[in-house]
């Protein structure tokens, strides 16, 4: 078989990407489980508290959250689901707004609550570092921050080729998969503590609902690189190939950002 190369995303081809991707929410993958997910991650939140989606994307998430009583605001690099999110919630009293990352940045602004559900996955290195940053400043010491991910993803599998530059890409622009002791080793080198982590799958969680069997609750995960963390020139992480829809399971989990002492906290 022929070796290709993987493509690597520039921020201009991950913008183009993601403007294409935000006139079709219901692709994507928190459109059918945005109410699972939420149920999952409600408990983890502090009640009538301001909430970020890192990461919005069209805002599939904004909508259940509002529905449980949050003030929420948005966040993606994309344009055209900034303008969809505003349109589709800007007379909304409990709507913040929706913001690039610059302008989030000098609004001064913090949060009790940051979700980045479906984020870490398609981020390189310097752009997961970037996004520890940000959480940092848009956080209190008390501030929730939960993630969640793919759980062992194998890349592969959902590899397609670019007939313009013969390059294989994965079909959602994941660039590194997860496991729980990535994402442990990548945060507790950077000083995050992780609160808790689980693996639960939104789907099954979504069938079994009628049938009155509770889901596995859901913590939020932080960003993990899959390399041994501080080792000099470690790239990203490795790859794996991705589980079928319906049948992958994802990774939570809860952390707390303390400020001065640079440590996280469970409250």
């Amino acid at each position: 078989m022929k070796a290709y190369e993987l493509l690597v995303w520039t921020d201009d081809m991950v913008k183009k990407y993601w403007d294409y991707e935000a006139q079709f929410p219901k692709n994507f993958f928190t459109y059918s489980r945005s109410y699972e997910i939420i149920r999952q991650i409600k408990s983890h939140l502090p009640r009538n508290c301001t909430v970020l989606d890192y990461g919005c994307g069209p805002g599939n998430l904004i909508g259940p959250l509002l529905e449980a009583g949050f003030r929420v605001a948005g966040l993606d690099t994309s344009s055209s689901a900034r303008q969809l999110v505003a349109n589709r919630f800007g007379n909304d009293k409990d709507f913040l707004g929706s913001f690039n990352q610059s302008e989030i940045n000098s609004s001064g602004l913090q949060f009790d609550a940051i979700i980045v559900a479906e984020v870490i996955e398609h981020l390189y290195d310097e752009q997961l570092d970037s996004l520890l940053t940000t959480l940092k400043t848009l956080s209190t010491p008390e501030t929730r921050i939960i993630f969640t991910t793919p759980n062992e993803e194998k890349l592969e599998d959902s590899y397609i080729m670019c007939p313009v530059s013969g390059q294989l890409f994965h079909r959602w622009q994941h660039v590194r998969n997860w496991s729980q002791a990535s994402v442990r080793s990548y945060l507790d080198f950077r000083n995050f503590t992780v609160i808790t982590s689980l693996t639960t799958d939104f789907d099954a969680s979504f069938i079994t609902r009628g049938k009155k069997t509770p889901a596995a609750p859901v913590v939020a995960l932080p960003a993990v690189q899959t390399e041994v963390p501080g080792t000099p020139g470690q790239k990203a992480a490795t790859h794996g190939r991705h589980r079928p829809a319906g049948s992958c399971q994802h990774m939570t989990g809860a952390v707390l950002w303390g400020y001065f002492c640079h440590q996280r906290f469970l409250v």
